[in-house]
């Protein structure tokens, strides 16, 4: 289920919460329920996968502020008529973390850690998302 719920894109953008979320998202997944499904089965599985491959602050350096867990998932309805689901670490900071050189991954020192383990695997799921989209309309127009 997708957690957030937002409307527009960039800073204009707004989130929706409460009834008015509940309501959107059944409307969304009454009208085409395969696809809302598959879109929010990968995005958690995106999230999963870069939450498992995000690195933590060494103690030597200093405490953790903890940008492993601010991992969000969502959906975004831009008008008028898209809707995309979105995965992103809500650190301020996310952006700009740097593999260092003494890290025991097997990440490039000097990578920025949202590009390799968030980004990069985004853009490579896509292929897979619109396999899934298709073989999910297969599906129901074989059952009607």
């Amino acid at each position: 289920m997708a957690k957030v719920l937002r409307y527009g894109k960039g800073r204009g953008s707004i989130e929706i919460g409460g009834g008015q979320r509940d309501l959107i998202l059944g409307t969304i997944r009454a009208a085409d329920p395969s696809i809302i499904k598959v879109l929010e089965k990968q995005t958690e599985e995106l999230a999963k996968k870069s939450r498992d491959g995000w690195l933590v602050r060494q103690k030597k350096f200093g405490e953790s502020k903890d940008s492993k867990d601010k991992h969000i998932t969502g959906l975004r309805i831009v008008p008028p008529y898209t809707v995309e689901a979105f995965v992103e670490n809500t650190a301020p900071y996310a952006w700009a973390i740097k593999v260092g050189p003494t890290s025991t991954t097997n990440l490039r020192a000097g990578k920025r850690l949202a590009d390799v383990v968030l980004w990069q695997p985004a853009k490579k799921s896509a292929q897979k998302v619109v396999e899934a989209i298709a073989k999910e309309t297969v599906k129901r127009l074989r059952k009607l």
